[in-house]
């Protein structure tokens, strides 16, 4: 809260400031002042507040698309008695992940890229970052199971889907839900990116071990490139479950 006043009082002290700039040259209007106000960032992301109301309400939509959407996949598959196939069992696990990306890591997400720091706490910035891995990486190994479904249904169409039984299936989704956890519990012991004591205004990153490109040059101009996903090896899952399938 002490944080957020500071912030709220610099961004004042700022506006006092270019507002009387613009008085003491005799030509401001009532118009000058309210876009120079607007003008003004009120967070250290350095967005407007024009900016931040736009991207606020496109990714709040955004969120509830996905939230909504996901919720009536779920539901439909639990209650339809003609979608409860194993194959539709697969659609609902990648909806579970995909609903609690909307709903839990989103809404928080939006407000660190907005505002241009934490304000939620070292504890809550480590679950959200382990979360934030293990709900995504849950995410893109459901599509590989789906999409591997989809491959063995065709090239052994016969053999496949007399293996495919119930617990097989149980099985393989249990296999992509332990991988991606396996995956998001290094942040919670402690393999995470080390916070200053007194910082005015707290990160919340991704751990180091995670980075997939740092320091890359492009037109002379260094930048840094993050995945919120660790890359898994593709041949890993692959045997994983294949071994599952047909065993």
């Amino acid at each position: 809260m002490a944080l957020a006043n500071l912030t709220a009082r610099t961004a004042l002290a700022v506006e006092d400031a270019l507002l009387l700039a613009a008085a003491d040259n005799g030509s401001v209007n009532s118009s000058i002042i309210s876009n120079a106000t607007l003008a003004v960032p009120h967070y250290p992301s350095g967005y407007t507040l024009p900016q931040i109301v736009v991207a606020s309400i496109v990714v709040t939509i955004l969120m509830i698309v996905v939230v909504v959407g996901n919720m009536l996949v779920i539901i439909a598959i639990t209650t339809e008695k003609a979608l409860k196939n194993i194959q539709n069992w697969f659609i609902a696990s990648l909806a579970v992940a995909d609903f609690f990306l909307g709903l839990i890591i989103m809404p928080f997400s939006l407000a660190n890229e907005l505002m241009g720091y934490w304000i939620f706490g070292a504890w809550w910035c480590d679950v959200h970052s382990a979360m934030d891995v293990l709900l995504s990486t849950a995410s893109i190994m459901n599509l590989c199971l789906i999409s591997l479904d989809r491959y063995w249904s065709i090239t052994q169409a016969v053999e496949y889907l007399k293996k495919r039984t119930p617990m097989r299936a149980v099985l393989m989704i249990g296999a992509v839900w332990v991988l991606s956890a396996l995956i998001c519990i290094p942040p919670l012991l402690g393999w995470k990116v080390e916070r200053p004591a007194e910082e005015q205004y707290p990160k919340c990153q991704i751990p180091l071990g995670f980075a997939v490109l740092e320091d890359a040059e492009f037109k002379d101009a260094e930048f840094k490139l993050k995945l919120n996903e660790p890359i898994i090896g593709a041949k890993t899952l692959v045997l994983l479950l294949d071994f599952v399938a047909v065993s």
